[in-house]
């Protein structure tokens, strides 16, 4: 849970007590250090800034989530469900800067890589929202009947009767 620049001070800082350890001939202490070294280059890869940005976006603080996200240079090394948070991120601060284009496409790639129910059913809402502002109703209805297999809310349950209904009307 670091951002690229903590983890490029704390492996600097690993690295400097290994140094030290080495000069002291305290190996255990270089070893214990460069695995250390290790995991945070492990998370670096495999888990990335997500959490960070998850939490700057649930406080509302879109640019700085986005810029969160798009620090990770290489989505693809992420773990399968960090890799879906990736994706719904980006397609929910997609929507909130009104980028429909970009939000059906990435929120369309995390619903495919597998998000818990809960964020399944608010992916699927949004995709089967912006097909109706695209007036794809087949598209839209198929979002939908995805979105009615899941345990949903009755808020969500609504919104999406809601939805179905402008659908039908195309």
């Amino acid at each position: 849970m670091f951002s690229n620049s903590a983890r490029i001070a704390v492996c600097g800082l690993l690295f400097l007590v290994a140094a030290l350890a080495v000069y002291l001939k305290v190996y255990e202490v270089f070893a214990l250090c460069l695995m250390f070294v290790g995991i945070v280059i492990w998370g670096y890869f495999k888990e990335g800034t997500v959490i960070l940005a998850a939490k700057q976006y649930k406080l509302k603080n879109y640019d700085k989530a986005k810029t969160l996200l798009l620090s990770i240079q290489n989505p693809a090394y992420l773990k399968k469900i960090r890799k879906a948070y990736y994706e719904f991120l980006l397609g929910s601060i997609a929507i909130n800067q009104l980028d429909y284009h970009n939000a059906e496409f990435h929120l369309g790639k995390a619903a495919v890589l597998g998000l818990r129910a809960s964020d399944l059913g608010v992916a699927l809402m949004h995709l089967s929202n912006i097909s109706l502002r695209n007036q794809d109703k087949e598209k839209g209805l198929i979002w939908i009947r995805q979105a009615d297999k899941l345990p949903l809310t009755e808020k969500y349950k609504s919104i999406l009767s809601n939805i179905e209904k402008e659908l039908q009307k195309i």
